[in-house]
């Protein structure tokens, strides 16, 4: 039996907690990097000259590895420890941890001294650093590992669930369902088999597949027997078992492969494009990367080349824009295929969605490798691009 963790801590404790960050943010204050407080600026402006560049960095190339934001913020490497950026890339939490998580319902997890706890966004500590795995919160619990097993914390650090499984995923709820009362489950390993959970801790589905992925459009892939079907939310199959591997539907559609080669399938698990290529991607805005020839390119929902295959690596579209590699230089195209930031960076992420505020119009945004450094760009969607 574990005996859940205190939620609450001592006044003593938290100047405690005050007085080392500050101890640790003036050391990180007196050594700060040349590479960190000064970027190179006249790089990134020559990247900016170059043809095909509609973007603005917002954030200059000064961090040692970079995050999406989430609820505001963005955690960064600097130097060897994670913190917390800014909109504009000012630290407004130091680096203090030796890892961190995005911010997920007002909490962030952290690594202190190889122990996981949560942080708020003025960056206290909400619950100590105790637990030896810890993931972000969704639907109000947040999982977490004790020991060899996984359970449920809530937002003041006790067990909602308490560890029992031997693996598991957070809570989530399938957004895009048809059905009307939608549930938040989670996949979870009992012993060999996994099931599926509500947020009382009750088996929906009981433990009975080899391994088990989320709902997405009504479907969960499951795998029996060293094969992978989809079932319902009632736990009956929907489509038999009989793919060597699968992804989740988008779409409308889903990867699957057999004799090492994918190919979609529809609802029904019927091949709607024939499995023909030895790398692929799920769809997004339409689209899906194929490997051909050893060049990726981009079909259609009726498996017709619509970008043919000249890059050698790709990413997915999102907002009409997808990153793509070209000489180990990666940029942005169009849904026509048309090069939009021509590839100038030593990496790059997909493009996402930010608003800073509710009044605020959203733009879209990335992360990019400049030499050795990250920083952060913006496309504004009031642009043909977006879809």
């Amino acid at each position: 039996m574990v005996v859940s963790p205190k939620a609450t801590f001592s006044l003593a404790g938290n100047r405690l907690t005050a007085i080392s960050a500050l101890v640790v943010t003036l050391a990180w204050l007196i050594s700060l990097p040349p590479a960190f407080s000064k970027p190179n600026n006249s790089l990134t402006k020559r990247l900016q000259n170059n043809t095909n560049n509609n973007f603005t960095f917002i954030i200059q190339p000064k961090f040692t590895s970079v995050s999406g934001f989430s609820e505001g913020l963005a955690s960064v490497y600097i130097g060897y420890r994670k913190a917390y950026i800014n909109h504009i890339g000012r630290v407004v939490i130091p680096p203090v941890f030796d890892a961190a998580g995005e911010f997920s319902e007002g909490l962030a997890w952290v690594n202190m001294d190889g122990k996981w706890g949560y942080i708020n966004q003025n960056g206290l500590l909400a619950i100590k650093p105790q637990f030896d795995a810890a993931r972000e919160f969704s639907q109000g619990v947040a999982l977490v590992k004790l020991g060899d097993k996984w359970g449920y914390i809530n937002k003041v650090g006790k067990f909602a669930i308490e560890p029992q499984f031997d693996n598991a995923m957070s809570f989530a709820i399938d957004r895009q369902s048809q059905v009307v009362n939608k549930l938040a489950l989670a996949p979870v390993k009992l012993g060999e088999k996994w099931g599926y959970i509500n947020k009382n801790g009750n088996f929906v589905i009981k433990p009975q597949f080899n391994d088990a992925g989320y709902f997405n459009e009504d479907m969960a892939a499951v795998k029996i027997d060293g094969k992978w079907g989809y079932i319902n939310h009632k736990g009956k199959l929907a489509i038999a078992p009989q793919f060597e591997r699968v992804w989740r539907f988008s779409e409308g559609l889903a990867l699957a492969s057999n004799n090492s080669k994918w190919g979609y399938i529809n609802r029904k698990g019927r091949f709607h494009i024939k499995p023909s290529f030895l790398e692929a991607s799920n769809f997004s805005n339409g689209l899906a990367s194929v490997w051909i020839n050893d060049k990726y390119g981009y079909i259609n929902k009726k498996g017709k080349l619509v970008i043919k295959p000249q890059f050698d690596d790709t990413g997915r579209f999102s907002q009409g824009m997808a990153k793509v590699n070209i000489n180990q230089k990666w940029g942005y195209i169009d849904k026509s295929g048309q090069m939009i930031i021509s590839p100038q960076f030593d990496h790059a992420s997909d493009l996402f969605l930010y608003q800073r505020s509710a009044v605020d119009g959203k733009i879209g945004q990335a992360w990019v490798k400049v030499g050795d450094k990250w920083g952060y760009i913006s496309l504004p969607l009031n642009t043909p691009l977006a879809e």
